[in-house]
């Protein structure tokens, strides 16, 4: 779990940013927040008559660690605590449509947080999972990237 301020500045961040670096329509779902999944495509038709794909992207703030990062006055809560975590963020397209509009979505998000600094955020590596994987309804199939923050204390 993230702690509410790192959780806030991170959400923040993406909230602000994502609806300009998405390469299409992209919705995002955040964990236990309502959200409705588009349909797998449609209502709109390409040039060919066949409906659209659509896409959407679950958004996952994990901390995995608060650890003290300096030594001297003896006193906890007097010391830097430096809280660093992951973002994982799953996209997911319709079924039989290849993986190049994922690998599009996953790398916008990932350039959205290159080098970026957050409200107080860093956003550092970031690892791509070249694996897909169907989900639980078989209409969707998805790929993810991790990418790894910090947050000084």
């Amino acid at each position: 779990m993230a702690t509410i301020d790192s959780f806030d500045a991170i959400r923040s961040f993406v909230d602000a940013g994502w609806g300009d670096a998405a390469p299409v329509s992209c919705p995002l779902a955040w964990d236990n927040e309502p959200f409705t999944e588009p349909q797998p495509r449609g209502p709109a038709a390409g040039p060919d008559g066949k409906l659209i794909p659509n896409h959407w992207a679950r958004v996952i703030i994990s901390g995995d660690l608060w650890e003290q990062a300096s030594i001297g006055t003896g006193e906890p809560a007097e010391e830097r605590w430096d809280e660093s975590g992951e973002i994982t963020v799953i996209a997911f397209a319709s079924v039989n449509t290849g993986s190049r509009t994922l690998r599009s979505i996953l790398t916008a998000f990932a350039e959205l947080c290159r080098g970026q600094d957050a409200g107080g955020i860093e956003f550092q590596d970031i690892r791509f999972d070249p694996i897909g994987a169907k989900d639980e309804s078989g209409n969707w199939w998805g790929m993810h990237i991790t990418i790894n923050w910090l947050r000084r204390g």
